[in-house]
């Protein structure tokens, strides 16, 4: 034990003089890089496919409220297939909402008003409503922008797997925090991925506002059967928010918990592997931003001629009562 101890001394006492040996200031030249076509589309069971086309930025271009505006791709043709039928998908840009349709787009979308109006976020929407997400279905993907680039992806719609139960629990001795717990039957012999969102349908006491505004993603929220193909188990989440949030729950002893008394819509949706595989990753880069020994890594996509993902979801929408 002494020798251990011994050699984790030396190592921090060399890790200690390297940080403040280096005292020689570095400028790292990081190379301009062409931009590439992003894209962030889904399509969910009984719901239109809703796509998100921007375009990557260098590191060395500056970032703001105006360069965010300027991300988006406008006036490009995105058409989605089933294999019989083919939508194109119409482009609507925040700028052109009033105020109610800014509430529910705000909605859809998980963040708030404020936030829409600051940045013209703009998507693509089948606003007819002609092609809605169906069971055991191929969805094809093509895009043409006005600069010439073409792109393409495939996703698939599989079946949903409810989960078999959820419930409340306190934790570490609290009387009024907690985690959602649930149960899930996994069917076995097949590759499934799974999402976990949720939204606490309550209001907030004294006032009319609803706790969450949509279904909040915690990190970690997309996961796969391979450890667990074909059985049945328990597991739990702590309660997602929207970045940068203000909101005061967000901030105190609050964040990251359920409290007694909320009312939450748990949606459960089975997803892709290629969605488990992008969020996975995107997941980890988040909890590493900033750290010195985080690998960059790029994000895998599953789009031809661009980078992103095209998911399929298949959700189930639960309620628990947050009571012990």
């Amino acid at each position: 034990m002494n020798g251990n101890r011994h050699i984790s001394i030396w190592m921090v006492i060399t890790v200690i003089s390297a940080w403040f040996g280096c005292t020689k200031d570095v400028d790292i030249d990081f190379p301009d890089t062409e931009p590439v076509v992003v894209v962030d589309g889904s399509i969910e069971l009984g719901s239109p496919p809703i796509i998100f086309l921007t375009r990557s930025r260098s590191f060395n271009e500056p970032l703001g409220s105006d360069a965010l505006t300027d991300i988006f791709v406008n006036d490009a043709i995105v058409e989605v297939s089933n294999g019989t039928d083919t939508v194109q998908l119409g482009e609507i840009c925040a700028a052109q909402l009033s105020m109610e349709d800014l509430e529910i787009a705000a909605e859809l979308l998980g963040t708030d008003v404020a936030t829409l109006q600051s940045i013209d976020y703009c998507i693509y929407v089948d606003t007819s409503f002609s092609m809605l997400g169906e069971l055991n279905t191929i969805y094809q993907l093509d895009i043409r922008t006005t600069e010439g680039d073409q792109l393409h992806a495939e996703t698939f719609i599989r079946e949903p797997i409810p989960l078999d139960s959820l419930w409340f629990e306190f934790w570490a001795g609290s009387d009024s925090l907690g985690f959602i717990y649930a149960e899930l039957t996994d069917p076995g012999g097949e590759q499934n991925a799974y999402q976990w969102s949720a939204q606490r349908t309550n209001l907030y006491p004294g006032t009319e506002e609803m706790k969450d505004n949509g279904f909040i993603e915690p990190l970690g929220s997309v996961f796969e059967d391979r450890f667990f193909d074909g059985l049945n188990f328990e597991f739990f989440y702590n309660r997602g928010q929207v970045p940068n949030s203000a909101k005061e729950d967000d901030n105190n002893e609050e964040s990251g918990f359920f409290k007694l008394g909320d009312t939450v819509d748990v949606r459960f949706a089975t997803t892709t592997i290629a969605a488990y595989q992008y969020y996975t990753t995107s997941d980890d880069q988040l909890v590493n931003n900033g750290s010195p020994f985080a690998v960059p890594a790029n994000l895998p996509s599953n789009i031809e001629g661009g980078i992103g993902l095209w998911a399929g979801y298949a959700p189930v929408v639960q309620e628990v009562i947050c009571i012990p």
